[in-house]
């Protein structure tokens, strides 16, 4: 199964209604859900039976969920967060135990309001914005959530891209992103800390592709990765997540005033446009 994901539904209206307009037209069949909006409407969605649903645990944009003064260490006295990745990780570096503590009490607050909002029988899965559930200290605090709340999640996303379909096609070599290049290397390492927990508790997941395209996912270039991700996947029985971020806002359009939306750049940039058509372009016969 390939699942083609579009993350961040949720984040306000234009946002949802491009994700909205790609689960109409495209191939979209996965999508991932801020909790701490309130612009989370699954209504629509849901009436997809074609559509897996997944909590997108977040940590870095909006409002705390948690009880004010239990999260002080990632968000200020308004509950607003404070910290991206990398505030996050040096943070699980020289506070881990604090930190965990405190993303906890986070984490297990947005996974009771998605458990209040999700329809009977649909699945749990979980995901997070910016991949921050990587970091080992989030990754323990998320495992102990779902283990308290009596959860066995049917999927957990674990973004650590296989480089073979990459190092096999030598014509993309000149297009990768020298951040994105730095992001795809730190999540496989962090993977690797994370690996015998995750294996311990027999996590579900699968292929991901969608770290080193990240921002620039146009159809040319999933068309010449996807199908080396497809024969890969069939070979080790598993199935494959390709990750977009069709969400855009448009240069027009209203920004989300006062939610502390960190990436408001990115919501408003044409690599989300270009990821959006892409995702219209996209079918499975096309890439197969």
């Amino acid at each position: 199964m390939i699942y083609f994901c579009a993350d961040d539904y949720g984040l306000c209206e234009s946002v949802s209604e491009h994700i909205d307009q790609c689960i109409n037209s495209g191939v979209l069949n996965k999508v991932s859900i801020f909790p701490n909006f309130d612009d989370v409407d699954l209504c629509k969605i849901v009436r997809n039976k074609n559509i897996r649903l997944s909590l997108h645990i977040n940590l870095v944009e909006g409002r705390s969920m948690a009880d004010l003064g239990t999260t002080d260490l990632i968000a200020d006295p308004d509950g607003n967060f404070i910290h991206r990745f990398g505030g996050l990780f040096r943070l699980s570096i020289f506070c881990g135990k604090k930190l965990e503590v405190q993303v906890y009490n986070e984490i297990k607050a947005q996974v009771k309001y998605w458990k209040s909002i999700l329809p009977d029988g649909v699945p749990f899965c979980i995901d997070s914005h910016q991949h921050t559930h990587m970091i080992p200290a989030v990754f323990r605090a998320m495992l102990r959530v779902l283990e308290d709340e009596g959860i066995t999640p049917e999927y957990i996303r674990i973004p650590a891209e296989p480089l073979s379909p990459f190092l096999t096609t030598p014509s993309l070599y000149f297009t990768y992103n020298a951040v994105n290049i730095v992001k795809q290397w730190l999540l496989k390492a962090l993977w690797l800390i994370n690996k015998k927990r995750a294996k311990k508790h027999k996590i579900q997941t699968s292929l991901f592709f969608g770290i080193l395209f990240s921002g620039k996912m146009d159809a040319e270039r999933v068309g010449k990765i996807l199908p080396k991700y497809i024969e890969k996947a069939e070979k080790s029985g598993m199935d494959t997540e390709v990750l977009f971020h069709p969400g855009y806002i448009d240069k027009n359009g209203a920004v989300p005033v006062g939610k502390n939306i960190v990436f408001k750049d990115f919501y408003l940039s044409r690599n989300r446009k270009t990821e959006f058509e892409s995702v219209l372009k996209i079918s499975e016969g096309s890439v197969r």
